[in-house]
């Protein structure tokens, strides 16, 4: 005869302790579903506004998600032409660094091209998503338009199911193949605006399950922690206040504060007899009256709150927070123990979070100005190339605590040929291009002004005068030489003249 359980179940030993039911712990079903399913759209709104609410309202979440899109971003997103045809490169990095970039977007003013990637990185991690829609003006001037996510939606009234030669799920249309083939456009007010083709569209979530059609947010395991910190925050903060408006807790045999004072007359006095707590309006704060046994004594009020198991929990919950962004609470609360070595172990953890959230901004921009130089040279704005679609960006400058040793490093690297000037430049965030162009430059400049000097003065100026290219730099030997012969001419120079 088996064994039964509470619910008259057979038991069943399983290795999995996990995978067997115990009755102090929540049945929870078993599913089976694509994430989709798990999450349909209703919860996938819902967990979108409350994530808003928390950028909004919650600072050290909009820090840590600001910093990262920050830190990804930065002034960095210049174009870099990747092809042969030079002269179509540097034509297309000027066209798109001073045009473009500037007006692409549909809105104007300032939502220039960089300011754009950087509330689509915040977007991603507070919506999940972002949808930003390839268009063009009257004339043919490329332009772009970011779509938030709640406009991307089923129109009021439609429901997920086969429509237009696909499926519907969540504001998109698919193929059978999974491949999106339209989105729904709504308006304002929930309304079908207009169906956008998905060759138009590009949709920029971070994916993390098969099968995923929509972006969930990053704050999905944490938004009930960060509601339980704002809601406590809120109710302690009033405690606070009610404790901070008191200062001095008065212990008579009346409870109450003495009618004979001339102040409390001018004040409108007190009627001693009024049974309870009776409150004397002071300046800074108040005073408290209540009944003792015997004798009377005044004390201040002692205010231990909002004490250390408060403080610690809310640290605990925070942690959790930044875990579930991907980014460092070291960002925050600054670097724990360890020293140098978990700073840099931090500071690496940012680092791989930042490049993972390029790649996302990369294909992005990629898409943008490949399809930006394509309509450019339709127009005639740019000239015609095989190669408009070879793009590359610079990034910001990579995190480090220690500019010296990382410099030092990146040095060694280069000399064993381990990395090349251009990898070297692009970690500073700049382009090795535009590096040696501006240091040719500044070459030439200091050529020009040298000889005017000269000129003008009749003297030889040494370039070790101006600028010393290495730590070592010795003069040309034809120019000691040179010297050497004429010290020998003019003994005096050496100071060897035999009159001295």
């Amino acid at each position: 005869m088996a064994i039964l359980d509470s619910y008259g179940n057979p038991i069943q030993y399983k290795a999995a302790r996990a995978a067997q039911y115990r009755g102090h712990r929540p049945w929870e079903p078993i599913e089976r579903k694509d994430i989709s399913d798990l999450i349909p759209s209703s919860d996938r709104i819902n967990l979108m506004s409350q994530a808003r609410r928390i950028y909004i309202n919650f600072g050290p979440i909009k820090n840590a998600i600001n910093q990262r899109s920050m830190y990804s971003v930065g002034r960095a997103f210049s174009p870099q032409f990747r092809g042969r045809d030079t002269e179509f490169g540097n034509a297309a990095i000027d066209w798109l660094s001073n045009i473009f970039y500037a007006i692409g977007d549909s809105r104007g003013g300032m939502h220039d091209f960089k300011t754009n990637l950087f509330t689509w990185s915040t977007s991603l991690d507070v919506d999940g998503e972002i949808f930003i829609l390839l268009t063009e003006t009257k004339n043919g001037f490329p332009i772009y338009q970011g779509i938030p996510s709640h406009r991307i939606a089923n129109p009021n009234g439609m429901q997920d199911g086969p429509m237009r030669g696909g499926e519907l799920i969540d504001g998109i249309i698919y193929l059978a193949s999974g491949t999106p083939k339209e989105y729904a456009f709504l308006d304002k007010e929930g309304m079908l605006s207009e169906w956008i083709p998905a060759q138009n569209i590009i949709h920029l979530y971070d994916p993390e399950w098969q099968y995923q059609g929509r972006g969930i947010s990053a704050l999905t395991p944490c938004i009930n922690d960060c509601r339980d910190i704002i809601q406590s925050t809120e109710w302690e903060r009033l405690a606070m206040m009610q404790m901070s408006s008191i200062s001095l807790i008065e212990y008579n045999e009346s409870g109450g504060a003495d009618v004979d004072d001339p102040r409390n007359m001018l004040l409108g006095g007190c009627d001693s007899a009024t049974p309870g707590l009776v409150v004397e309006s002071m300046d800074g704060g108040t005073v408290r009256y209540f009944k003792s046994n015997s004798g009377g004594k005044i004390e201040t009020l002692v205010n231990n709150r909002p004490g250390n198991p408060f403080l610690d929990f809310h640290d605990r919950l925070l942690k959790s927070s930044y875990a579930s962004l991907n980014w460092p609470y070291a960002f925050y609360n600054g670097h724990g123990v360890g020293g140098g070595t978990a700073q840099r172990t931090e500071i690496a953890m940012a680092q791989r979070a930042i490049e993972d959230r390029q790649d996302l901004l990369f294909y992005a921009a990629k898409r943008i100005v490949s399809y930006a130089v394509a309509k450019g040279q339709k127009r005639g704005d740019l000239p015609q190339s095989e190669e408009w679609y070879k793009w590359e960006f610079s990034t910001p400058p990579k995190l480090t605590i220690d500019d010296g040793r990382i410099m030092k490093e990146l040095e060694s690297a280069y000399k064993l040929g381990f990395k090349s000037a251009s990898e070297i430049t692009a970690a500073m965030g700049k382009q090795y291009a535009d590096v040696v162009r501006q240091k040719a430059e500044e070459a030439a400049i200091r050529q020009i002004i040298t000889a005017e000097i000269e000129q003008k003065y009749g003297v030889k100026i040494d370039s070790r005068e101006i600028a010393m290219m290495t730590p070592n730099e010795q003069p040309d030997p034809e120019d000691l030489n040179h010297e050497n012969d004429e010290n020998s001419n003019n003994p005096n120079k050496n100071g060897n003249d035999s009159n001295q």
